[in-house]
């Protein structure tokens, strides 16, 4: 088949990424026993409760769900029951402005659920308010039939009541690795892309061959509380890796499973974006063979992946976020949508829908990564909170006021244990491989109480190790919640190799100039 050049590069940035952290992984974790990723102490579970909660349900889903619906209203008793109009949700708008909801909890039908219905929800979710980026931290409930979705809310329930534990255990399955032989598998103590996981949980990472992840390896992911999965994918699972039969067999403890391999949050119908006839094609995964309603049919309690294109970086973000904040997990995917914003230079993309037999549309390849990850979604609570904090974030903020009318605000990095968060995973123009990605330092700070608005913001300084580093302003975007004001800012940095850069060490500065 014939690509089109926008996807070739896409792609091309997707496979070096994936052969250059496998090739690492094998070198790292080969001399490393596997009796050392015995479990530790069980994840900390339970709901944040800050903030209006509101239920949403399709017509559909109001009907066939109504049973996990009350079970979703006995964990939150004081949430708000909306109707989710999938025609015109203009009217919801109304209301959720009113509100002012923390979190929302969709119940959607696996056939109502496609990439054009998130991107359309993920752009109403920034409208709440007058700030441009995300509102409300959302989370959604489907599953292949009723009792399956009854017993996902149920498995949530369990957890935060305690009748249920995450184990203490991170297992990373990396995907196929291409220098690996054919049937290979080998399972062993430590993660490469994600070693600050090692400060809270016991860590093993999987490396197989294109044959390996056979019916004979279906507990292989067993005892882990936290498991990611990676590789190319599909709705029906991951190429040369976990397929979808065998996501309904895995033999897994309660877990919160992250996915960075394309299309398989997919529940229904999906987009072929690129086709030999330059057209986009819409197709359909049947229930038996979709690689998501499977998995959610499984053990886990929340279950994080994309409805088109991915391209695996993004997922370790969140789950590095998630490491140094404790935060929700809607939290966690409202920060990746955050970060589609200040990445598209502190505004939403344009996300035109997907018509069958449509021209393919002329993406670049930071559209692809752009939009693809904007299609990331939670499925599961968004309230729930499986870890509290357990790392240093990736800086240390000072901010000072320089007359009235200008901070200076100082990022000084702290925690160079982190990897994938110090990673513009949507650009390449500072790379010195452009295969590869810019680096990025994504600062968050609270503003002083009479700061209502900003006015410019001025990269001052950018230094590591005593030289100065280029460095580029993406974005920057001011979010306002109550009476606090918060600053989000990306500056880009060049890389010098995978995830390696001038940047990356203790002690490396970015001081930003805000005005009014």
């Amino acid at each position: 088949m014939v690509m089109q050049s926008q996807k070739r590069q896409a792609l091309i940035w997707s496979v070096s990424l994936v052969g250059i952290a496998v090739s690492g992984f094998v070198v790292l974790f080969a001399c490393q026993p596997f009796a050392l990723s015995k479990p530790r102490q069980p994840l900390s579970v339970r709901l944040d409760t800050s903030g209006p909660y509101v239920i949403l349900a399709t017509a559909a889903a109001d009907r066939d769900y109504r049973q996990a619906i009350q079970n979703a209203q006995a964990l939150h008793p004081h949430a708000t029951r909306l109707k989710l109009p999938l025609d015109n949700m203009e009217p919801l708008l109304e209301s959720l402005r009113t509100i002012q909801p923390r979190y929302a909890l969709i119940f959607i039908k696996p056939d109502e659920l496609d990439v054009n219905f998130a991107w359309k929800w993920l752009a109403l979710t920034t409208r709440i308010d007058d700030d441009p980026l995300v509102d409300v931290s959302t989370g959604f409930i489907t599953g292949a039939n009723s009792d399956e979705v009854a017993s996902f809310v149920e498995r949530i329930a369990k957890a935060v009541r305690g009748e249920s534990s995450l184990p203490g255990k991170l297992i990373d399955n990396f995907g196929p690795n291409p220098q690996a032989p054919q049937n290979h598998f080998q399972q062993q103590a430590g993660c490469f892309m994600i070693p600050v996981y090692q400060e809270r949980t016991a860590l093993a990472s999987i490396s197989h061959g294109a044959g390996g992840f056979t019916d004979r390896r279906l507990d292989a992911l067993q005892g882990a509380g936290l498991i990611h999965l990676g590789g190319h994918g599909y709705p029906d699972g991951v190429v040369d890796g976990v397929q979808s039969l065998q996501a309904k067999e895995l033999k897994l403890s309660p877990c919160v499973v992250f996915n960075g391999a394309c299309y398989t949050g997919v529940t229904g119908r999906w987009f072929n974006q690129w086709t030999a006839q330059g057209k986009v094609e819409s197709k359909t995964v049947s229930a038996e063979k979709c690689f998501c309603l499977n998995l959610l049919g499984n053990s886990t309690i929340a279950y994080l992946a994309a409805l088109h294109h991915d391209h695996g970086i993004p997922v370790y973000q969140e789950m590095e976020y998630l490491a140094y904040t404790g935060r929700s997990l809607g939290d966690v995917m409202r920060h990746t949508h955050n970060g589609v914003i200040l990445g598209n230079g502190g505004r939403m993309p344009e996300f035109e829908p997907f018509v069958d037999q449509m021209p393919s549309p002329k993406w670049t390849p930071s559209d692809v990564m752009l939009k693809g990850t904007a299609a990331r979604i939670l499925f599961g609570d968004p309230a729930l909170i499986v870890s509290e904090a357990f790392t240093k974030p990736p800086f240390e903020i000072t901010t000072t006021r320089s007359g009235s009318d200008q901070l200076q605000i100082r990022a000084v990095l702290s925690n160079s244990e982190l990897k994938s968060e110090f990673t513009d995973t949507f650009h390449a123009d500072l790379a010195s491989n452009k295969q590869l990605f810019n680096d990025r330092a994504l600062i968050v700070v609270d503003l002083p109480e009479d700061w209502k608005n900003i006015g410019t913001v001025e990269v001052t300084e950018a230094r590591a190790a005593g030289q100065e580093i280029p460095h580029r302003l993406l974005g920057y975007a001011l979010e306002t919640e109550g009476n606090r004001r918060r600053l989000y800012v990306q500056v880009d940095l060049p890389t010098t190799g995978y995830m390696q850069s001038p940047f990356r060490q203790k002690g490396a500065t970015v001081v930003l100039t805000v005005g009014r």
